[in-house]
């Protein structure tokens, strides 16, 4: 079936059909979340289905099992954080120490996690308009040659579309995580993009962190909220970049989860956020969840996904990375 009229999309189709056949119940919640996105976003969630699609049927489960995984990231995973942070108005963890201890030291809970957030990634309205600003709006602001680094790139899909990009040069994936580290090698490989392509188990606050490497261009996607001091990885994010080079974070507001400790309360925040890490703003937009306006999101305290850009001072006029 085409859910878009005029519209090729046959991953999206595809992988939204067995997403409702597996889980009937979430169809009106698909159904909104695809209503009323823009061309280009659906282009760019096709894309990304195809790449969801390729990497469900090449892991032990099958794409039935991503599916499994998205659902317990709805209802086991998110669920009981909007519930605590509903009630509360903060989250549940604050301290990195309590989520290493809950999350990262459970592989298996990581596992189904990263899994979920992976479907998410095409079906949350909010996740894929993220998606879509950076395979259309970032990605081609990168000019020939430029070098690319992703901080902790997680289910790898976000570095395998920098890998790809024509004529982009030396990409590399840094991640603490050996598992982390494994999980992404894992994915792009099974998607044949491998060749220019480095990961490294980093540490990005250790001194001389991957010898003083610099980069053009630096991603951090859903990192800050992470981490007690978001201010501190900006700055030592910002210290791997070379003058004139840009920094694109996505971060989400308001968004409980079980290893998120640091609040992020909304566009201007997550700015100021960046701005104290020693980035002049470039470009900064904010993203709704399913089913709100970013108005109605804003006065609610709902999810919302907010991408700031920044670029490092001291470029030259005729800086290696384009202007958009």
């Amino acid at each position: 079936m085409n859910m878009f009229d005029g519209a090729d999309t046959p991953h999206l189709d595809h992988l939204v059909a067995r997403l409702i056949e597996r889980w009937p119940d979430h169809g009106d919640y698909v159904a909104k979340s695809l209503a009323g996105r823009a061309p280009e976003v659906v282009s760019a969630s096709d894309a990304l289905a195809r790449v969801i699609l390729l990497l469900g049927e090449r892991a032990a489960a099958g794409v039935e099992g991503l599916i499994d995984d998205y659902r317990f990231l709805c209802e086991k995973i998110v669920l009981p954080e909007e519930l605590h942070f509903r009630r509360h108005g903060r989250y549940r963890l604050a301290k990195f120490e309590d989520a290493e201890r809950e999350c990262y030291a459970n592989p298996l809970l990581m596992g189904r996690y990263m899994n979920g957030l992976l479907v998410s990634e095409a079906v949350w309205s909010n996740h894929a308009h993220v998606f879509a600003e950076y395979l259309n709006d970032y990605l081609p602001r990168l000019a020939s040659g430029a070098s690319h680094l992703e901080i902790g790139p997680g289910h790898g899909v976000f570095l395998y579309f920098a890998a790809t990009k024509p004529g982009v040069g030396r990409v590399e994936g840094w991640d603490i995580s050996p598992t982390s580290i494994a999980k992404t090698r894992d994915a792009l490989q099974a998607l044949g993009a491998t060749g220019n392509v480095e990961l490294r188990l980093t540490d990005l606050f250790a001194a001389g962190a991957a010898g003083g490497a610099r980069f053009d261009s630096i991603v951090m996607s859903e990192i800050l909220e992470h981490l007690e001091d978001p201010v501190a990885a900006v700055r030592a994010a910002c210290r791997h970049l070379k003058p004139g080079g840009l920094l694109w974070v996505n971060v989400p507001a308001n968004s409980p989860a079980p290893d998120h400790i640091f609040l992020f309360e909304g566009l201007e925040h997550a700015k100021g956020i960046v701005e104290q890490g020693g980035l002049a703003i470039e470009h900064s937009v904010a993203f709704p969840m399913t089913g709100a306006t970013l108005e109605k999101a804003v006065r609610r305290k709902l999810a919302v996904s907010c991408v700031v850009l920044g670029r490092k001072p001291g470029g030259p006029p005729d800086s290696t990375l384009g202007n958009h």
